[in-house]
C-alpha cells in the first residue's frame, strides 16, 4: 500500500507537468491509472529520484477494443487483462524523455514488433484519432 501511495504521488507531479493529464479529475487518475498499478502493466521512469515519466498498457479484446476507440469509455479493471489488442492508455513524458521510455519498452517489456494502439488526444482533452505503433 505504501508504495502504491508513493506511486500515486510522483504520477501526480508528472500530470501536473503535462497540459492534457493536469486536466484529469481523480475520477479520471483512479480509472486510468490505478487498474494498471494493481495489474502491474506500467513502467515508472525516474532520474535521480526524479519522476521523468510514466506508461500503462492493457490487453484489451476486440468488442471492448470497439468500445474503446470512441474516446468515451473508460477500461474496467477486468477488461486491463482480457484479450490480445495492446493498447497504451496513458503515457506521460512531459519532460522529453519518450523515446527513452519506448526503448525501455522495446528492450525489457515487450517483444519487438508488437502491434499497438493508443487514443490520440488534443490538449484540450478532446479525441483526435487512433495512433498504431509496432512496439
Amino acid at each position: 500500500m505504501q508504495q502504491r501511495l508513493k506511486m500515486m504521488g510522483s504520477l501526480t507531479y508528472l500530470m501536473m507537468h503535462s497540459p492534457l493529464h493536469r486536466m484529469y479529475t481523480m475520477n479520471e487518475l483512479e480509472e486510468r491509472f490505478l487498474p494498471s498499478l494493481l495489474h502491474d502493466q506500467f513502467r515508472y521512469y525516474e532520474i535521480n529520484g526524479s519522476p521523468i515519466g510514466f506508461v500503462n498498457w492493457a490487453w484489451i479484446d476486440d468488442v471492448v477494443e470497439q468500445k474503446y476507440m470512441t474516446g468515451k469509455y473508460e477500461l474496467t479493471l477486468d477488461e486491463w487483462q482480457g484479450g490480445s489488442n495492446l493498447w497504451f492508455p496513458e503515457f506521460v513524458a512531459p519532460f522529453g524523455h519518450a523515446r527513452r521510455m519506448i526503448q525501455d519498452l522495446r528492450k525489457n517489456v515487450l517483444p519487438k514488433g508488437t502491434p499497438a494502439k493508443a487514443l490520440k488526444i488534443s490538449p484540450e482533452g478532446e479525441l483526435i484519432g487512433v495512433s498504431q505503433y509496432r512496439v
